[in-house]
């Protein structure tokens, strides 16, 4: 499917029985569609950091974003208890290029605390990597330590991580090492990448390249948003 492909049209939809009701799934999600609707209260709910988002108004500035996919669970009330955001990495990322690039960044997702171990998570990124583009692309994901919810979990750090893994292996992602200074703040960060079938073997170089090549600049946060 073409990335031109309007959103009414890219948009797979899906639905989830939970035991408090059936939830509805979908792709490519475009802004006013998140801005008519509300975050649930237990989105962004941490005690140690503030959430990737904590309000409509970023995941609409997200999903505004040339060539993003944000992907939503929701009620049928219009309230959103899950998401996953794919973006290009932004300008003082290292995995950015100019133009639209190869590496495709899975920047955030979460689950309300109050719709979580219901398999959302699961049914979410399933839907997302069902899309036929990323075979055409590097899918990127950097779990930092600092944004999880270990508190909710009942999990520490080791446990959290292999969690994390387990989630996104079956879909082809597996971990890769780098010198990136933020992945080396703490031992439990990981990088997770998923190499799609068709992406041509000098980009796959370039990319195994980029992990240990620093241009000993600093990579301050995405400002995008």
């Amino acid at each position: 499917m073409s990335p031109d492909t309007p959103y009414e049209e890219r948009g797979r939809t899906a639905a989830l029985s939970t035991e408090r009701g059936t939830i509805r799934l979908k792709t490519h999600c475009p802004p006013q569609l998140i801005e008519g609707m509300e975050l649930d209260a237990g989105i962004g709910v941490f005690p140690h950091y503030r959430s990737i988002v904590w309000d409509r108004e970023r995941l609409a500035r997200i999903a505004a974003l040339e060539g993003a996919n944000v992907v939503l669970a929701y009620t049928d009330e219009g309230k959103i208890v899950g998401y996953i955001a794919f973006s290009y990495p932004g300008p003082n990322e290292r995995w950015h290029r100019d133009g639209a690039g190869t590496i495709y960044e899975l920047g955030s997702i979460e689950v309300s605390r109050d719709w979580r171990r219901m398999g959302i998570a699961t049914r979410m990124v399933e839907l997302a990597m069902a899309d036929d583009s990323l075979e055409d692309r590097i899918v990127l994901l950097t779990g930092y330590s600092w944004h999880w919810d270990l508190q909710m979990a009942g999990l520490k750090k080791p446990g959290y991580r292999t969690m994390l893994m387990n989630l996104f292996r079956p879909y082809g992602f597996r971990q890769y090492y780098t010198t990136e200074a933020n992945i080396n703040l703490d031992p439990y960060n990981v990088l997770l990448a998923r190499i799609g079938s068709r992406v041509s073997e000098d980009e796959r170089e370039w990319f195994l390249d980029l992990l240990f090549t620093s241009d000993g600049a600093e990579h301050p946060p995405d400002d995008r948003f």
